[in-house]
C-alpha cells in the first residue's frame, strides 16, 4: 500500500509508540504510515511522496516541532498538515493558527484521528478526506478541509484542541475577502528593546494612512504594557479581552473607521490577562484584514510565542531601534531568535528612532553590523511628538511640518503596494501643512 500519512516523532517515541498514546503497535511495519524523525527528512519525504494526505508533527529529533510543521505547510498548503502537542499551551494554539496549520491535536484527538485513518485504510480506495467539510468550514486552524471528523466527534475545533481560554460567544465576522487575497496590507512595529519609540512610529504610521484616504485599523499586541489608545486619544476603547468574550464586538470597528481617527483594538486593562488573550490574536488580526485598507500591530518589547505570530502574518515588518549601541546589539540577539524560529526577515526594514547628528549610530552602522540589511534613519521630533500625542492632540502632529512625520511618511509610502502607495502621495501632495502653535516648523 501506498504512504498516506506521514509521522514526524522523535527516535525514542517512534521506537516506543507507548510514548504517543499508540499502544500495542509497531509503526515500523505500517503499510500507509511513513515514519521520520529528523527535520530534513521529514521535508525530503513530503516532498517525494505525492500519495501522502496528511502530515502529522509530535516531536523531532533536532527542531521544534511547530518550525517542522510550518516548514511543510508553506512547502505544500494543500496537505493536511496537524501539530500534535500533549501538554496545554495557548501560545502555541497562536502560533500553529498563524502558519494556517490545519489544526492541533491533544493526546485525546491525535489517538482518535490514528484510529479513524487506520480503519480507512483498511479499506481499499477508500479517501482520507473527512466527511462534513463544508458543515464544519471555518471552525479549524484556517477553516480547511479535514476538520469535519474532529469537530463532530469529538466537539472541539482542532485550533482549540490544546485550550480554551475564554472562547469566542459570538464568533468573529466571517471574512468577504478570499483568504488568498486579504484585502488589507498588515505593518507589524517590532523592536528588540523598550524605549526605542516603537509604539509611537506605530501610530504615527496608522495616523498618515488614516488621513491618506485609506481605512485603517490599529491592533495593540504590546499585551502587558501597550498604550496606544492614550496616543491615538481613543476613549474607551475595545480591547482584546473584550472581543475574546463577545467576537461581535469587533464588527463595531468598521464605524470606527469611519471617524477621524484609526479604529483600535486596544491592549488588555491587566497585565495578567495578556497570557489567556495571547490566543485570539491571529483570530482578531485576519478578521481586520478583511475589514480594513491597512492593519498596523505594535507589539511588546518583550518577546514570546506571539511576537513570531505575528512577523509570520505581516505583509511588512518595521524593526526599531535608537541609536544606542546597546539597541543594536538587542536588535541582532532578535533576529537571531527569528532565525531559529524559522521567521523570513529578508522583508524586515531597520528604522533608527531618534537620530541626530551627534548620534553613536547611523543607519549605514546598522547595514554593516546586520549583514547589509535595509536601513533608514527617523529623525529625532523634539518635545512635539511626545507632548501632542500624549495630550491627545495626534492629528495636530500630523498636521505639522515635523520632520520626524514627514519621514515616517516617506516610510509608509516604502511599506505599501503600489495602488495604495499612490494614495499616500496624493495625500501628501494635496494636504494642507501647518504646525501647532508655530512648533516644528514655519506655518
Amino acid at each position: 500500500m501506498t504512504k498516506r500519512v506521514l509521522l514526524c516523532a522523535d527516535g525514542q517515541s517512534l521506537a516506543n509508540p507507548t510514548l504517543l498514546g499508540l499502544d500495542d503497535e509497531r509503526l515500523d511495519s505500517i503499510s500507509w504510515l511513513a515514519c521520520v524523525s529528523s527535520a530534513e527528512s521529514c521535508r525530503r519525504t513530503a516532498h517525494a511522496t505525492s500519495s501522502l494526505e496528511e502530515l502529522w508533527v509530535v516531536s523531532c529529533d533536532d527542531m521544534d516541532p511547530i518550525n517542522v510543521a510550518a516548514a511543510l505547510k508553506r512547502d505544500d498548503p494543500e496537505k493536511r498538515v496537524y501539530l500534535v502537542s500533549f501538554g496545554n499551551n495557548g501560545s502555541l494554539a497562536s502560533r500553529a493558527a498563524a502558519a494556517k496549520l490545519d489544526g492541533v491535536l491533544n493526546e485525546l484527538l491525535f489517538v482518535k484521528r490514528y484510529e479513524q485513518v487506520k480503519r480507512a485504510c483498511g479499506i481499499q480506495g477508500k479517501t482520507l478526506s473527512l466527511q462534513s467539510d463544508e458543515e464544519f468550514s471555518g471552525q479549524g486552524a484556517k477553516g480547511a478541509k479535514g476538520t469535519g471528523y474532529l469537530q463532530a466527534e469529538c466537539g472541539v475545533s482542532p485550533s482549540r484542541a490544546i485550550t480554551e481560554p475564554q472562547a469566542l460567544r459570538d464568533p468573529l465576522p466571517r471574512s468577504p475577502i478570499s483568504a488568498k487575497e486579504p484585502k488589507a496590507t498588515t505593518i507589524a512595529v517590532v523592536s528588540g528593546s523598550g524605549g526605542s519609540g516603537k509604539s509611537t512610529i506605530a501610530a504615527v504610521l496608522s495616523l498618515l494612512s488614516k488621513n491618506a484616504g485609506l481605512s485603517t485599523a490599529v491592533l495593540d499586541a504590546d499585551l502587558q504594557f501597550g498604550d496606544m489608545d492614550y496616543l491615538l486619544g481613543v476613549q474607551e476603547p475595545i480591547r482584546i479581552e473584550d472581543i475574546a468574550e463577545d467576537g461581535g464586538r469587533l464588527r463595531n470597528l468598521a464605524g470606527q473607521g469611519a471617524k477621524e481617527r484609526p479604529a483600535l483594538v486596544a491592549a488588555p486593562r491587566r497585565i495578567e490577562t495578556s497570557e489567556v488573550v495571547v490566543s485570539e490574536i491571529p483570530r482578531i488580526l485576519e478578521t481586520l484584514k478583511s475589514m480594513f485598507d491597512v492593519v498596523i500591530v505594535n507589539t511588546g518589547a518583550f518577546w514570546s510565542d506571539s511576537q513570531a505570530m505575528v512577523l509570520e502574518s505581516a505583509d511588512s515588518v518595521v524593526f526599531v531601534m535608537d541609536a544606542r549601541p546597546s539597541s543594536l546589539r538587542a536588535t541582532a540577539h532578535a533576529m537571531e531568535l527569528c532565525v531559529r524560529l524559522g521567521v523570513a526577515t529578508t522583508g524586515f526594514t531597520f528604522v533608527v528612532n531618534k537620530h541626530e547628528k551627534t548620534s553613536l549610530l547611523s543607519a549605514v552602522d546598522v547595514a554593516c553590523a546586520l549583514h547589509g540589511v535595509k536601513a533608514s534613519e527617523a529623525p529625532y521630533g523634539g518635545r512635539d511628538v511626545d507632548e501632542l500625542l500624549g495630550a491627545g492632540y495626534p492629528e495636530e502632529l500630523i498636521a505639522s511640518k515635523n520632520s520626524f512625520v514627514e519621514a515616517m511618511a516617506d516610510l509608509l509610502e516604502n511599506l505599501l503596494p503600489d495602488k495604495k502607495r499612490e494614495v499616500v502621495g496624493r495625500g501628501r501632495r494635496t494636504r494642507k501643512k501647518r504646525s501647532f502653535f508655530l512648533r516644528g516648523g514655519r506655518p
